[in-house]
């Protein structure tokens, strides 16, 4: 199961929240994680997010993929922040622009 970990330590001094994601890809994990950023997000509108998926590893399905693209087109205070993801994993790197890209398309 996937876990992720937000460091909010120096936060307050450059604007800049450290999340690590691990283990195996999990919906579940992914959109609680998009829900807790994008609250962080409405209370400074100048976050700045960089995530790092260097240990995060395994393939979520379709049903998953449209719902974490569904929080992510939904969390509309966190697509205002700057976000950087640092992913070694091809897959995992794909992934994420493709989540980009379904959320910036059409509306359901």
């Amino acid at each position: 199961m996937s876990s992720y970990r937000i460091d909010l330590g120096d936060s307050n001094e450059d604007g800049i929240v450290l999340v690590t994601l691990s283990g195996r890809a999990q919906a579940d994990s992914i959109v609680k994680l998009l829900d807790e950023l994008n609250v962080l997000a409405g209370r400074d509108p100048a976050l700045r997010v960089l995530i790092d998926e260097t240990e995060l590893a395994g393939f979520v399905g379709p049903s998953d993929i449209g719902r974490i693209a569904r929080a992510w087109k939904s969390a509309t205070a966190l697509r205002q922040s700057r976000i950087g993801a640092f992913a070694t994993n091809p897959v995992i790197y794909g992934l994420n622009r493709m989540f980009q890209g379904l959320a910036d398309g059409p509306s359901e």
